[in-house]
């Protein structure tokens, strides 16, 4: 299953606020906030400060399904994306990823997409208190509302969430590949459906390979 990182260049992301970042809620507090804890990662582009990045693509890590989209307060712009298939691949019950203070939405509520596929760009937030641009990305492994914020609260955040730095870092690859667990295939005599794993590799686009686990004659 293929997994990219929310910038299109992975390369020049820089993290300015971590995951449980014990940093944070002292920030929160000097910037007028109360204080919480740091459910996702706060990412901008290296070498830009102020709204210097504002506007920069942010595209959907994995393949899946946009379950919703909004504006928010604080929040700004928020896409959620369910990733039901990578769930299935890692062993998880459930897995989301949230991308918020969207300046632009690219995706609509039901529309499915595939890793690397953009759905907004870096903006500020809610415009009535805007933050600095930067992306705030959250990995998320059971159901939340797409604005739910748990404060102070690090069990909820422990057991609701995945460190997105650790995960990308386990899960990111480059190839084209993309991991179904099941498919169908067309030809001109007809079509074969399986119902077991099949790995479609998208590395050529005028070739797509297919791996299946069982033979099949069209």
């Amino acid at each position: 299953m293929r997994v990219l990182h929310p910038f299109r260049d992975a390369r020049r992301a820089r993290v300015d606020a971590g995951f449980l970042d014990p940093r944070y809620p002292a920030w929160r507090k000097q910037a007028g906030l109360p204080p919480a804890e740091h459910p996702g990662v706060d990412l901008n582009l290296q070498g830009t400060s102020g709204n210097g990045d504002y506007g920069y693509p942010v595209v959907a890590v994995a393949m899946g399904r946009v379950v919703h989209v909004g504006s928010h307060r604080v929040w700004g712009n928020i896409v959620l994306i369910e990733h039901p298939t990578l769930a299935q691949l890692l062993g998880l019950p459930y897995l989301a990823t949230q991308y918020a203070h969207l300046a632009f939405v690219a995706v609509e509520e039901g529309d499915v997409v595939l890793a690397g596929e953009a759905i907004g760009s870096v903006g500020r937030g809610d415009p009535r208190a805007p933050f600095l641009a930067h992306l705030h990305f959250e990995v998320r492994r059971k159901p939340l509302p797409p604005d739910y914020w748990p404060g102070m609260n690090r069990k909820a955040i422990e057991e609701g969430y995945l460190d997105p730095v650790a995960f990308l870092a386990t899960q990111a690859e480059s190839e084209h590949r993309y991991w179904f667990p099941a498919g169908t295939l067309y030809s001109p005599k007809g079509r074969w459906t399986t119902q077991k794993a099949v790995v479609v590799n998208l590395s050529k686009l005028d070739l797509a390979q297919v791996r299946l686990n069982e033979p099949v004659s069209l």
